[in-house]
């Protein structure tokens, strides 16, 4: 039986989200056209193209339905990729072979590139991954509920009613500043590595991050955008503007 792999895109808040999440099913199918894509999406952007997946969930408009959305993955193995991103080479079919044994891969934040990233760095500990592709064995109940979580902490996390805590009870702004609060990838870093439920959970980073998710603001003179590129990121402003 054909294995039931499938790669997972959300699309929520705005219309031109909806529109790169088009262009990156559309770049899916051009380099694996047999792929099997669920996209998540807001019913008031359905125009027709979203018939390219082969699974549409409708969701909500909160920014952070990427999070929900994770969760609610049809496949057995699920290779989460960020809208505004863009297949530019071979290899997007070989992605799932890279989990083996583990639950969940992300790409990683190495100190070389820490100079593109926000709040890298805090007085209680530091990012390790990055959330803007996520493979991960979505047979697992466990793995589901972590996304879950994920998006569930993070809400009151935003809305400032969840926190890590002192030993009096408030708000630990020391070793977790205020200006962390706004970042799911700060929710990430919690669950990976202080929520006691996920303390078993293999979490692995990809051995060659930069292959499954370049970014398009990156100092090309020390990370070459060759062939071996499989996922251009164009989580910048100037670069954006040419999916919309």
């Amino acid at each position: 039986m054909t294995p039931n792999n499938g790669y997972l895109i959300v699309a929520s808040k705005k219309y031109t989200f909806y529109a790169w999440a088009i262009n990156l099913c559309e770049s899916i199918k051009d380099y694996y056209p047999e792929a099997q894509i669920c996209l998540v999406t807001e019913e008031r952007f359905l125009d027709g193209r979203e018939k390219i997946a082969e699974h549409v969930i409708l969701c909500d408009d909160h920014y952070r339905a990427k999070l929900w959305g994770m969760a609610q993955s049809p496949f057995d193995k699920t290779f989460y990729i960020d809208a505004d991103s863009e297949i530019i080479g071979e290899g997007i079919e070989t992605v799932f072979d890279e989990l083996g044994d583990a639950d969940m891969m992300f790409t990683g934040l190495p100190r070389e590139m820490w100079d593109i990233f926000k709040d890298t760095e805090f007085p209680g500990g530091t990012f390790k991954l990055c959330g803007s592709c996520c493979l991960y064995d979505s047979s697992n109940p466990k793995v589901l509920e972590f996304m879950q979580d994920w998006y569930d902490y993070y809400i009151r996390q935003y809305e400032k009613s969840w926190w890590p805590t002192k030993e009096d009870g408030s708000f630990d702004t020391e070793l977790y500043p205020h200006h962390l609060f706004q970042w799911d990838q700060f929710t990430l870093w919690w669950l990976t590595e202080k929520e006691p439920k996920y303390s078993d959970m293999k979490v692995e980073i990809f051995k060659d991050s930069i292959r499954w998710n370049y970014w398009a603001i990156l100092d090309r003179d020390k990370f070459p955008l060759d062939d071996s590129i499989v996922i251009y990121h164009i989580s910048c402003k100037g670069d954006r503007n040419s999916l919309a």
